[in-house]
């Protein structure tokens, strides 16, 4: 897990921007997450496959109402934020006790 420490705290200080942010901004920050995700090789492995899965969920987030299709699988910022706190969650669960 050494070997991704660097990448892992850079995905929640991400995390905590999405959270923190909104709209044209949140939906900046998710791209730049998803691309992490998607371009960094210490990212891609087993034991993090949930970042993989965050990444191809955060696609179907729809911060304005009346462009966001449910029946398509869209949905807003409570389910956004409940993603990204359980993957900050599962991120600390991999991290030594002092990070």
């Amino acid at each position: 897990m050494n070997d991704n420490l660097a990448e892992l705290k850079e995905v929640i200080v991400l995390l905590n921007k999405i959270e923190r942010t909104y709209a044209l901004e949140r939906s900046k920050t998710i791209g730049l997450l998803q691309n992490m995700i998607w371009d960094a090789p210490a990212l891609q492995n087993d034991a993090l496959y949930f970042l993989q899965e965050l990444a191809g969920d955060l696609n179907f987030y729809e911060p304005i109402e009346r462009d966001r299709d449910t029946a398509l699988g869209y949905y807003d910022d409570k389910q956004l934020l409940a993603l990204t706190g359980k993957a900050k969650k599962q991120i600390q669960s991999l991290l030594p006790p002092d990070n």
